[in-house]
């Protein structure tokens, strides 16, 4: 006799019971999901800010203003280190959202900490941006501040309570199936 049948008392062969098997991860929360995907949204436009920020940076008007809050032998090294420090910034903080956008989606609720922190680091930059150190570059501030919003819509969903929901159930999963695999 296989092991897939059984003979019951009646006499007859019925299939045998599966074997069982690990419970199932939860499902995935729509605010989770549309997180995600604001996320990536924001690491996107902050990419963006790059290419921006290099044609902000090689304005005749930016130049301009350069040379008469510098003087002409700095404005040259004002505008690349300007173009310089967008583009680390850029590429960090976009590789941060991205990091903590697939963390979230995978159930981890501690990013939505490091959102917080981002959020508040940026919106300080775009606040500096927007007031003009030396130079205006509403420009690069403005696609800052399109980032923030949405970093910042994907912070409040993450902490929704579907979303809450969603993390808790993705720990105890986990820590089931840890427990199972011992």
């Amino acid at each position: 006799m296989s092991q897939e049948t059984s003979y019951s008392n009646s006499g007859g062969f019925q299939p045998a019971a599966p074997a069982p098997t690990q419970a199932m991860a939860p499902a995935r929360a729509k605010t989770v999901e549309t997180a995600f995907w604001l996320l990536l949204a924001a690491a996107a436009t902050v990419l963006i800010r790059i290419p921006v920020a290099i044609v902000t940076a090689n304005q005749d008007r930016y130049k301009s203003q350069m040379e008469r809050s510098l003087g002409p032998e700095n404005a040259e090294i004002w505008a690349n280190n300007q173009i310089e420090g967008f583009t680390t910034a850029g590429i960090i903080t976009a590789l941060i959202l991205i990091a903590l956008a697939l963390l979230s989606r995978m159930g981890h609720g501690w990013p939505r900490i490091v959102l917080i922190v981002v959020v508040v680091l940026t919106a300080l930059n775009t606040r500096v941006q927007f007031s003009g150190s030396l130079v205006d570059v509403y420009e690069v501030a403005w696609v800052t501040l399109v980032s923030v919003v949405l970093t910042l819509a994907a912070t409040v969903l993450l902490f929704l309570k579907p979303s809450s929901d969603y993390f808790k159930a993705r720990k105890q999963h986990r820590k089931s199936k840890a427990a199972a695999q011992a």
